[in-house]
């Protein structure tokens, strides 16, 4: 892969660096500087450099897009080159530093959100920061919104010392036993956040949208044990709008929030099929859209988390029913395609946003596991891969997100979309890789490996990467763990890097990972990590990209 791709496309480059420094992008976008979020749903938007040039006002509606197209386009060591010098070879390796979390941890295939203050420039150690949402069994004492910043830390020391430091850490409950059971979303300025928390209210399964305004300086809480409750000895502030009712009466265990930047809207699920609508996120007190919000697309059966293509207007969002949903956010008209058999999706789909495709991976049509390929705009199949046994076996396997290659932002013809799947006549963990014709995926993979000989492990999802300052030509990541089994049955689980072409690389943790978020392509040290919980350990964890170490 050649490095020289950053400014091929010459007119993308210059819309992303306009929205990054243009005063109408940010009062469209608000607040008035823009960071760098990294939370579940930056995970979820695709699309290619040609689709970026036939639909520009992508760049000046979806920041995801500028965000990704600014990290995957620039030349390697700009702009968040080192500050200090990095380790010289032959150094001993750099190791991860890991915080317990006391009783809580990310909820299996849920995501922390990590923050970077400046794009165009070195790795904070004061401002970047990591959230942490956390489940737990209503231990008393026990915070569940929990923060680090130095984070680029470890030992060796990092450019920002031996450990991180809690930034804070609150308790939000407000209602018995709240817990906060889905991954959180950023304002592009860092300052707030958005989540939901599930519990229950005299009997009645509630869940509460939240939006917090956290505050540094005393009284934020020390550690997880010993959490600060917003407002209390702090200038934190938090607002709090509850989405059920007793006529509608659901946990959120499934469905994170999705934000859109541009209206300050927030759209999320509930585990009954209801999906709401909420305005003035981020730029006021949080709302629920009137009619005819709230809308149910299955009742009954959960919602996985809603992904907006801005361009089309259209929320995509699947159902535990085996279907693909398309709302039209302006008229909340709804339509559907069957993907497969009931019980069988787990993960959000996965959408060109300038392509008009979607993709979605389901663990049994009647035949098989499949990821297919969707056309957003006429809701019917583009493509179907299949992608081994699983659930179609009787035993339940759950299979999660795909990821694309980095090459298919700029010729998706060279690209490969990767997926967890199965052996095609046994449940032991495979993975998968799907080839395109133009952006059109083939049906056939190009390749399929298995992973372990286990038949109890099971994949999480893929989370790619590409950091151009790791091999001469760059490194394209792909992050995901095993449930067990790592190393031999009756093992732990693991967190792998999949280096295409390379190798794999295994670290152990309990229970596999929670969903894994990424942050910099920097060459300071221990400042290109990436971040998780574990599924079996109450600990949050940052391991380096490169060896996971």
């Amino acid at each position: 892969m050649k490095r020289s791709h950053g400014c091929t496309a010459l007119v993308v480059c210059t819309c992303v660096l306009m929205f990054i420094s243009s005063p109408n992008a940010q009062d469209n976008l608000s607040p008035a500087r823009i960071g760098v979020p990294q939370d579940w749903s930056q995970n979820q938007i695709l699309f290619t450099r040609d689709g970026l040039m036939k639909n520009p006002g992508v760049v000046d509606s979806e920041p995801r897009v500028v965000f990704q197209a600014f990290q995957r386009w620039q030349t390697a060591g700009r702009p968040q080159e080192a500050t200090q010098a990095s380790s010289a070879p032959g150094d001993p390796p750099h190791r991860d530093w890991n915080v317990s979390l006391n009783n809580g941890h990310v909820a299996a295939n849920m995501f922390p959100a990590k923050y970077s203050f400046d794009a165009a420039a070195p790795p904070s150690c004061a401002n970047d920061y990591v959230v942490f949402g956390l489940s737990h069994a209503g231990a008393t004492k026990q915070a569940n919104l929990v923060a680090f910043n130095n984070l680029y830390s470890g030992t060796p020391a990092g450019i920002c010392g031996a450990a991180p430091t809690t930034l804070f850490a609150y308790n939000i409950s407000t209602i018995t036993a709240g817990r906060i059971l889905t991954s959180p979303v950023l304002s592009l300025d860092g300052t707030q956040i958005a989540f939901v928390e599930s519990g229950n209210i005299t009997g009645t399964l509630t869940s509460v949208f939240h939006v917090l305004t956290w505050s540094s300086g005393p009284g934020n809480g020390t550690a997880p044990n010993q959490p600060a409750v917003p407002g209390v000895g702090n200038t934190a502030t938090m607002t709090s709008l509850t989405l059920t009712t007793p006529a509608t009466a659901a946990l959120d265990n499934h469905s994170s929030p999705w934000v859109d930047y541009k209206t300050h809207t927030a759209y999320v699920g509930t585990d009954d099929g209801h999906i709401y609508k909420i305005v003035n996120v981020f730029n006021g007190t949080p709302a629920l859209a009137g009619g005819p919000w709230p809308l149910l697309i299955s009742s009954g059966d959960f919602a996985t988390s809603p992904v907006l293509d801005n361009r089309l207007g259209k929320l995509l969002v699947s159902s535990q029913n085996g279907t693909l949903y398309k709302i039209d956010v302006s008229t909340g008209a709804i339509t559907s395609l069957v993907i497969g058999k009931r019980g069988t999706i787990l993960a959000p789909a996965l959408v060109d946003v300038v392509n008009g495709t979607a993709y979605v991976v389901s663990a049994n049509d009647g035949t098989s596991g499949v990821l297919v390929q969707v056309n957003t705009n006429a809701m019917s199949q583009i493509t179907k891969g299949r992608i081994g046994l699983a659930s179609r076996s009787g035993t339940a396997v759950s299979l999660s997100q795909p990821a694309v290659s980095n090459t298919y932002f700029t010729n998706p013809a060279s690209a490969v979309i990767r997926t967890c799947g199965t052996g095609a006549n046994d449940i032991t963990p495979y993975q998968y890789a799907f080839g395109f014709t133009g952006t059109t995926m083939n049906s056939n993979p190009v390749s399929s490996s298995q992973l372990l000989t286990s038949t109890n492990a099971r994949c999480t999802g893929f989370t790619e990467f590409f950091n151009p300052n790791i091999g001469a030509s760059g490194t394209d990541f792909f992050f995901f763990g095993l449930t067990q089994d790592c190393v031999g049955a009756g093992t732990t689980g693991c967190v792998v890097a999949l280096n295409p072409g390379v190798s794999l690389t295994e670290a152990a943790v309990a229970g596999g990972p929670s969903g894994i978020v990424v942050d910099n392509y920097s060459t300071a040290a221990q400042a290109s990590s990436i971040y998780f919980s574990g599924v079996g350990t109450n600990t949050a964890f940052k391991l380096t990209q490169n060896g996971l170490q």
